[in-house]
């Protein structure tokens, strides 16, 4: 309170305000009341409120941009990434990378066009792993409308199992550097059918791709009694589904680290789809072992590529997709050398036949084209496939196109299995 204001108080209560003037008080009886006074004033004013305390001071935004940039324009964006998103690089692609917010100036600076994918990506992390802390019967009775870990996918296998006991089968595939099973199913038992693979989640933070690969088994057992399509393709074929290539990797992106890429090896990781021995350590890879196209120590170095290798020998496998994300596309071999394979020809028939079929569903293109028409890549699975295992093998990067990256809402799961299953049955149909 002013002393001003006081002043008035004290005048008010005293008769020393306008109006007829009253004989002085005695000083000690002016004092005395104008103490009271100000002392009940003091205890009668509200107490101010305590300041708030100061906001924790925050580093800079990590946000992930698409960058339009090609040959050595993107020497600048790339030097400033703190991660690459982009699977495949080339002339007909933008390049998404992570960076700090404080990165742009410099991007503007030199002139580089850009554009916000994802605003703060620890935030996007932050509210998805809120979202799955919430208690699983507070969600749809659908097991698609959400995404499940490692030890959730093993334990939904076991109960397609009971779906059709006389035509399914699970394996368990040799073990991870953590000692984790890779577990497979098959779906169909004739030895004459057939032998085809779909496979996801080579890269642990394309969650995607473990959703896709096991709903596209649970669309298969749910559908042979009422879908001629599935019931003609069962009929013929013995589907290998592996849902989680890398059950390591996997489950650590679970735990926190949720754009963590490569497989647990030490604590730097190994790039699984480069540590295949067709053209390992060649272009696209990386010796540096910070790096996220880490190829390993040597080829198959890893015990989860060995185990698909020895896997896909032992079954003579001659269809296969290996299903990544994000980016919409259809890829065939080869990843490491601009020469076209013997069967160029036929990877683009069916490729195209496999666009189609993945635009029917929901008008959602994807973009057919060779690996190395967008970014070098070597010690490939795909390429190994076909080339060392002869089986017509393509990649396919799921959804989105871009924007949201990795962390796909799951309202999209069920929408992009319906792709993933017309991919399957378009391969399967194009080979009749």
């Amino acid at each position: 309170m002013s002393r001003r204001a006081l002043a008035r108080l004290n005048a008010f209560f005293l008769g020393l305000g306008p109006g007829p003037r009253r004989a002085a008080a005695p000083w000690f009886v002016l004092g005395g009341v104008g103490l009271s006074v100000a002392v009940a004033a003091v205890l009668l004013w509200p107490a101010p409120a305590p300041a708030p305390a100061p906001a924790p001071p925050r580093g800079p935004v990590r946000m992930a941009i698409r960058v339009q940039c090609s040959g050595a324009s993107c020497t600048l964006p790339e030097s400033l990434a703190l991660d690459v998103w982009s699977e495949h690089r080339g002339p007909r692609l933008p390049l998404d990378i992570v960076v700090t917010d404080d990165a742009l100036p410099k991007l503007d600076a030199a002139g580089i066009p850009w554009s916000v994918l994802v605003f703060d990506v620890d935030a996007a992390a932050a509210a998805e792993a809120d979202r799955l802390r919430n208690p699983t019967t507070a969600r749809p009775a659908d097991w698609f409308s959400e995404y499940h870990d490692y030890d959730s996918i093993s334990l939904y296998i076991s109960e397609l199992l009971k779906l059709a006991p006389d035509r399914t089968a699970s394996y368990w595939i040799h073990g991870s550097v953590e000692g984790r099973p890779i577990r497979a199913l098959r779906i169909g038992n004739s030895p004459t059918a057939t032998q085809f693979l779909i496979n996801g989640t080579q890269h642990a933070r394309e969650w995607i791709s473990a959703m896709v690969t096991i709903c596209i088994a649970d669309r298969m057992l749910r559908g042979i009694d009422s879908d001629p399509a599935i019931r003609a393709f069962l009929d013929r074929t013995t589907l290998w589904v592996v849902p989680v290539v890398n059950p390591d990797g996997y489950q650590y992106s679970w735990s926190g680290r949720r754009f963590w890429r490569k497989n647990r090896r030490g604590d730097h990781g190994v790039d699984l789809n480069r540590n295949y021995d067709i053209a390992w350590g060649g272009r696209g890879s990386s010796s540096n072992e910070r790096s996220d196209n880490y190829r390993g120590a040597h080829a198959f170095s890893e015990p989860e590529s060995a185990a698909m290798r020895n896997f896909i020998e032992r079954e003579h496998i001659s269809l296969h997709i290996d299903f990544h994300a994000f980016g919409q596309l259809i890829l065939f071999p080869w990843g490491y050398t601009n020469t076209p394979t013997k069967d160029h020809a036929l990877y683009a028939a069916v490729g195209d036949r496999i666009a189609s079929a993945m635009f029917a569903p929901h008008q959602t293109r994807y973009e057919l084209m060779p690996s190395i028409d967008l970014y070098p890549a070597s010690g490939t699975m795909s390429d190994w496939v076909y080339g060392e295992a002869n089986a017509l093998s393509y990649t396919i990067e799921l959804r989105p196109k871009g924007g949201l990256g990795f962390v796909l809402p799951p309202d999209q799961i069920r929408p992009t299995c319906d792709e993933g299953l017309a991919a399957v049955l378009a391969l399967r149909s194009a080979q009749d």
